[in-house]
């Protein structure tokens, strides 16, 4: 099988006027719709005229934005936004077992971090399916979605060739394609991968274990050695894990699907939503073993929760359960402007940051273009002071589902406005740095794969990275050899979330965030 490719950077720009977001347009219109208004009601006066060109001359400075940076207003905002969160103490945390909770100096007295809103697990006891444990989602302004949490064990490494990969990828494709038709009701899904050092305790027993069976002294040089290969190792060795949020929004198909499940077998309705849930649960999970993932096991809620403890703080170790509760797995934290101090003392510092569409390159990718970032990132070799250590990474993309039509039609729109800007540009005879070029490939593509037949959805995507270290300096240092492996992933930016790290810390978590609704989606 011939490798795939794809070109996901082609969208280096937005096909807007101007290139503006559209909250820049808005205020633009709302400008010139006052400065009407002044002007008509004035009765056409001198001053009116001059005090309405003084209003849009400080609207476009205070909102034009510039190589991609954010307008002087949206800073502005921003920061305004930051300082009330940290009056209201919105960036501080607490555990209970925190020697710090209850203090009204230290702890503002959350129940749950600020950041999570209105999630909470679904009460499905008594609904016949206890074991089941699915996330709802109900937070002001947004359609009510519920997710599970799959750990997936992934493509198998190895001695496997491009041939074998590109065969992954297009199962995997395939998976995506059949979750995205009008009949499924999961409309999106959360890809997670985390980096962490590997726990060889295990390991070490069984080896101290079959040591002390050894009765030959000539042995010794040979045990000696491989105690000091796993010294060695140790400190270096990193795990893998992969996760995956199904993510089913409350449309209302889906509704008319709950009640008809609740007539049927005369349940409740939070019963119905929970068989439902399942059902699709069950469906994807199938479909990703057919693909080829591997083993795909659904986490209830301590596993779920030793889950997300575990990404927020790496003191834990995801597979440590026992005492994994949804009330108790949200370890103590302070948000900061340049990271997220993580548990009682700030034993570790997080960064995170945001991967834009336009920072991936508009070059071929193949299935195998994110693995100097997933598995390619050096370890800390660490000095007189600090021990080594693997870096503690998290790689979250968001995937939204687009119905093939509506994907069809906004291609087909994109593509029509870029060759009337290509032709455009080439009456005026005017010469641009390519961005024209590389929009209107990237369009002719989408238009290409989307049509009538193929089988193809269309999919909005978002990508987060969460970098742990375990002090300020160390966590910087991680940052850059992160920022090196993206480079070599043909990913040119990483816009750091400074001022929000800790709010943006739950975007790396599975709870299905990291994507808001857009047009497309809704």
């Amino acid at each position: 099988m011939n490798q795939r490719t794809s070109i996901l950077g082609g969208e280096i720009a937005r096909r807007s006027w101007l290139g503006l977001s559209r909250p820049v347009l808005t205020s633009w219109a709302l400008a010139v719709a006052t400065a009407v208004v002044m002007y008509l009601l004035a009765g056409g006066a001198s001053w009116a005229l001059a005090a309405a060109a003084a209003l849009l001359a400080a609207v476009f400075a205070a909102t034009m934005e510039w190589r991609n940076k954010p307008s002087w207003a949206a800073s502005r905002l921003h920061t305004a936004r930051t300082w009330l969160r940290r009056r209201r103490g919105e960036h501080v945390f607490r555990h209970r077992h925190d020697p710090k909770y209850g203090d009204p100096l230290q702890d503002p007295g959350w129940e749950f971090p600020p950041p999570l809103g209105n999630t909470a697990p679904l009460p499905v006891a008594g609904t016949g399916l206890d074991d089941m444990f699915i996330l709802r989602t109900a937070n002001p302004g947004e359609r009510t979605s519920y997710c599970t949490i799959l750990a997936v064990e992934g493509v198998a490494d190895g001695l496997r060739g491009d041939p074998a990969y590109a065969a992954s990828s297009s199962a995997f494709g395939t998976f995506l394609a059949q979750m995205a038709r009008s009949s499924s009701h999961i409309r999106g899904l959360q890809l997670l991968h985390r980096s962490v050092p590997h726990d060889m305790t295990q390991h070490i027993g069984w080896a101290e274990s079959r040591v002390a069976e050894l009765a030959d002294p000539r042995l010794a040089p040979a045990v000696e050695s491989y105690g000091a290969l796993i010294d060695l190792a140790v400190p270096l060795a990193e795990e893998h894990r992969s996760v995956i949020v199904l993510r089913i929004p409350q449309t209302t198909a889906f509704m008319a699907e709950t009640a008809r499940i609740a007539r049927a077998k005369d349940a409740t309705t939070v019963a119905a939503i929970a068989q439902l849930v399942r059902d699709e649960t069950e469906r994807a999970t199938r479909l990703l073993t057919l693909a080829g993932m591997g083993r795909v096991d659904v986490l209830g809620e301590r596993r779920a929760c030793a889950l997300i403890r575990a990404l927020i703080d790496p003191s834990f170790k995801i597979e440590r359960h026992r005492d994994a509760a949804w009330a108790s797995c949200w370890p103590s934290y302070v948000g900061g402007r340049d990271s997220v101090a993580i548990g009682a003392e700030g034993r570790w510092r997080t960064r995170v940051g945001r991967i834009p569409a336009r920072a991936i390159e508009p070059v071929p990718l193949g299935p195998l273009w994110l693995v100097p970032v997933l598995t390619g990132v050096e370890a800390d070799p660490g000095d007189d002071d600090t021990a080594p250590m693997p870096t503690i990474r998290t790689l979250s993309v968001r995937i939204d589902f687009v119905p093939a039509h509506i994907a069809r039609a906004a291609a087909r729109g994109d593509f029509t406005a870029d060759q009337a800007r290509r032709t455009k540009d080439a009456q005026k005879g005017k010469l641009d740095d390519g961005s024209t070029e590389v929009l209107a490939s990237a369009s002719d593509r989408r238009r290409a794969d989307l049509v009538p037949g193929s089988g193809h959805h269309g999919a909005i995507y978002s990508a987060t990275l969460a970098v742990t270290g375990r002090y300020p300096d160390d966590v910087e240092r991680a940052c850059l050899r992160v920022t090196e492996a993206a480079n070599e992933a043909a990913i040119a930016e990483i816009d750091w979330a400074v001022g929000d790290h800790d709010v943006a810390l739950f975007a790396t978590l599975p709870l299905g965030r990291g994507l808001a609704a857009t047009r497309y989606t809704r």
